[in-house]
């Protein structure tokens, strides 16, 4: 009996041991791997810098578009609406893959879910929303990558390009109905609602076409089957 009671407390003990410094190396790996992320975030600072403007820019154009969505829609615009509803889809995209990368950096940013947009008639949205589209593309995209291209994280770059490419193709749609304006908005506007186009967007980079690519994303270069289309009936 004192036998058996000593070889078992020697296993309690044992079993104690090993469960100790099973959780002293899980804090051990632990701490390696924040030490590491901290590390990586203070490499990358300029990185980090811009992907959190992004996140803010993302956003605020995200939640603008649904406004912009939601004003068409009760001015009786429903092409428009839908235009605004992937348009929103994509920049929300953005932001995820932004906050994703900023994650890898150490870095929690919850997305903003609200911003005091600019609001006009249906219009007067249009036209803003061409003007916004064009100084990402000309200012604000350039001078994010200006900023990061030194630092070289490749995760960093590879967002803000898909952003970039995703923007251009946000104006040469929209562009397709500002052209018009402000003379012929109405008879614009009116045949988007006649002849809706669908709107599909790419669930990796937010690429925004009006028909899925045979073989690739133009964009991130993932399979076409990335796209999902856009429902009329989407809501944020």
């Amino acid at each position: 009996m004192f036998y058996q009671s000593q070889r078992s407390n020697f296993d309690l003990a044992r079993r104690r041991l090993v469960l100790s410094a099973g959780v002293l190396g899980l804090i051990g790996l632990l701490e390696l791997r924040f030490s590491r992320i901290a590390s990586a975030a203070r490499n990358y600072v300029n990185s980090v810098d811009a992907l959190k403007e992004g996140i803010a820019k993302e956003a605020a154009a995200k939640n603008r578009y649904v406004q912009f969505g939601e004003l068409a829609k009760t001015e009786g615009y429903n092409g428009l609406a839908y235009l605004y509803t992937a348009l929103a889809t994509s920049e929300l995209i953005h932001a995820q893959n932004y906050t994703r990368v900023l994650a890898t950096l150490g870095e929690l940013v919850e997305i903003p879910k609200q911003s005091m947009p600019r609001l006009g008639n249906a219009k007067e949205n249009l036209i803003f929303a061409a003007e916004s589209e064009l100084r990402s593309i000309e200012k604000t995209y350039p001078a994010l990558l200006n900023a990061v291209n030194a630092e070289g994280h490749a995760d960093t770059i590879a967002v803000i390009q898909y952003s970039w490419a995703s923007h251009k193709q946000h104006l040469e749609i929209i562009e397709k109905v500002r052209r018009w304006t402000p003379d012929f908005f109405e008879s614009v506007a009116r045949k988007i609602d006649e002849r809706t186009d669908h709107y599909f967007v790419c669930q990796v980079c937010g690429s925004t076409v009006t028909e899925v690519p045979q073989d690739a994303c133009p964009v991130c270069k993932e399979p076409s089957s990335k796209y999902r289309l856009i429902p009329h009936d989407q809501f944020f």
